[in-house]
């Protein structure tokens, strides 16, 4: 057998340095907690969140497949997993009953996984220090049943993947951009005899790891047995750029005031006889100096704010969801201590401070009874809540910040 694989520093800089969005990779028996989230733990997940799907009549976050056809959203409510499955695999007992043939997708994960989040955000954390932060985020799959092959074919997504499986053996075949370039036919094929040599099998069972880079065109293949596997796709199809470019649009919309709203803009002349163009309309004008009066200070601030707020989500797309009804009586602690209320405080105005979590920004006075309490929240401390931060404080709780109030008698 061969010797367990460490995800440690070394291994974090030579995936860096050699794989990541470079070449796949396939690691055996990883020594990793991500273990913790075994068949049981994605069972209890897939419940909880058919739960939610079936008490609110909407199967959205699920997708089911027979014989390859996607199901129809009111028919993906009946086949959901339930309790008295009691494991994946007496799910799949009572699917493969009704279906020879079955996937189960589930995109949704992440707003029922409470209890084992912080074991993804100590394996995101290590990911993100090495080959940086995505400007989209990061977001948690699972796929399962006895399909022959991935229900849409060979494809390629906007993500690099890290597959887990939790139940039975998994098989992924990748071809690169380079060789589907010249074999378009590869595209959402189902039959590919002739290309196999040219592609790369990847095998993975539970304990292993693989990966796969954003280029890569890949699907699952199976001789039908069962298997379970969740996954964790990392998007990186959003440039810097475009962050730049929506931050900017944030910056302008704060100068909304000083901005003509009309649909027309007026002007003196269009242009000379020649058709040339040399006068702008008062309202460009305006525009332009209304920019040039923006100072250093302010840039760095819009900047600033938009970073802290992409980064407050910890780079996925959802975090777990709580419902947390805070009174003036209510005790708060932090979800995760790995998981602070994020602050900066503001480039222009010395008593000005933001926070943000889960993709909330909140402003708020620096050395207030808010800032205060949020910093004692952040050294770990359970904390009372005060009434009159009471309203901003129930944003933060919508938002995921904490994990329960305690009602003081």
């Amino acid at each position: 057998m061969a010797s367990p694989a460490q995800l440690d520093q070394k291994f974090w800089t030579g995936f860096a340095r050699n794989i990541w969005e470079k070449k796949p990779l396939a690691l055996k028996n990883v020594q990793s907690s991500l273990r913790e989230i075994s068949a049981d733990e994605i069972f209890k997940l897939l419940v909880l969140f058919a739960d939610r799907c079936r008490k609110l009549n909407d199967s959205e976050g699920f997708k089911f497949y027979i014989d390859g056809f996607k199901a129809d959203p009111e028919e993906v409510l009946q086949v959901l997993p339930e309790k008295s499955d009691k494991s994946l695999l007496g799910y799949h007992e009572r699917m493969k009953a009704l279906f020879p043939d079955y996937c189960l997708v589930c995109d949704e994960l992440l707003q029922v996984n409470l209890s084992k989040q912080h074991l993804l955000t100590d394996f995101t954390d290590q990911l993100y220090q090495h080959v940086g932060f995505p400007n989209r985020f990061s977001e948690m799959g699972l796929y399962l049943g006895n399909y022959r092959k991935t229900p849409f074919g060979v494809h390629v997504d906007s993500c690099g993947v890290f597959s887990f499986p939790v139940v039975g053996k998994k098989k992924f075949r990748l071809w690169s951009p380079e060789y589907v370039k010249k074999n378009p036919s590869l595209d959402r094929a189902f039959s590919y005899e002739k290309h196999k040599k040219h592609s790369e099998l990847l095998e993975a069972g539970p304990g292993d790891i693989t990966y796969w880079p954003s280029s890569a065109w890949h699907i699952a293949e199976s001789d039908g047995s069962f298997s379970a596997t969740w996954s964790l796709g990392v998007w990186v199809d959003k440039s810097h750029k475009e962050m730049v470019t929506e931050t900017l649009k944030s910056l302008l919309d704060s100068h909304s005031e000083t901005l003509s709203s009309m649909g027309t803009t007026r002007f003196k002349t269009r242009h000379n006889q020649s058709g040339e163009v040399t006068e702008l309309p008062p309202a460009y004008q305006q525009s332009i100096e209304m920019l040039q009066k923006m100072t250093q200070q302010e840039l760095q601030e819009t900047f600033l704010k938009s970073w802290m707020k992409h980064i407050s989500s910890q780079g996925f797309k959802t975090i777990p969801h709580t419902t947390l009804k805070l009174t003036a009586k209510s005790h708060i602690s932090l979800r995760s201590t790995k998981s602070p209320i994020l602050w900066q405080q503001s480039q222009i105005s010395k008593s000005k401070v933001y926070f943000s979590f889960g993709g909330a920004l909140i402003e708020g006075t620096k050395g207030s009874s808010l800032h205060k309490l949020i910093l004692s929240l952040n050294a770990g401390k359970s904390c009372q809540v005060d009434k009159k931060d009471l309203q901003v404080l129930q944003l933060l709780a919508d938002a995921g910040a904490f994990s329960r109030g305690e009602v003081i008698l």
